[in-house]
């Protein structure tokens, strides 16, 4: 491996980091939730395992291909939880029975109810 390869190689190893950042912030990796180690154990794995699931959620329904680049070896535009929380999860919305049946009432936006249309398809293929 010459120099510019191996200088690409070591700059592209970084992405980890991102990665080891989202999961003690918006999964609470970093927390310490009991003085149990089995029950502090089973915290750990369920956090990782909630981030795996939201990223095996993003490639099947939202992650747009990306090229790859010697530094950049990802495949795929992932989204962080952050940015997910925001635009799928925690939006307003009413609850309402219109002639008696339930209906969840979103506030009227092209852009997040096409996005919600693209979730439904991607998940019902």
């Amino acid at each position: 491996m010459g120099g510019p390869a191996l200088w690409h190689f070591a700059a592209g190893r970084g992405a980890q980091e991102k990665t080891i950042a989202e999961l003690k912030g918006e999964f609470a990796l970093d927390a310490v939730p009991s003085r149990d180690y089995g029950a502090n154990s089973a915290w750990q794995q369920l956090s990782i395992l909630a981030h795996n699931l939201l990223k095996g959620f993003q490639l099947d329904t939202l992650a747009p291909a990306k090229p790859r680049s010697p530094k950049r070896t990802a495949s795929y535009l992932l989204q962080n939880m952050r940015t997910l929380r925001f635009e799928l999860i925690a939006r307003a919305a009413r609850l309402c029975r219109p002639q008696g049946r339930r209906v969840l009432r979103l506030k009227a936006n092209p852009r997040i109810q096409q996005l919600y249309e693209d979730v439904s398809a991607a998940l019902a293929a």
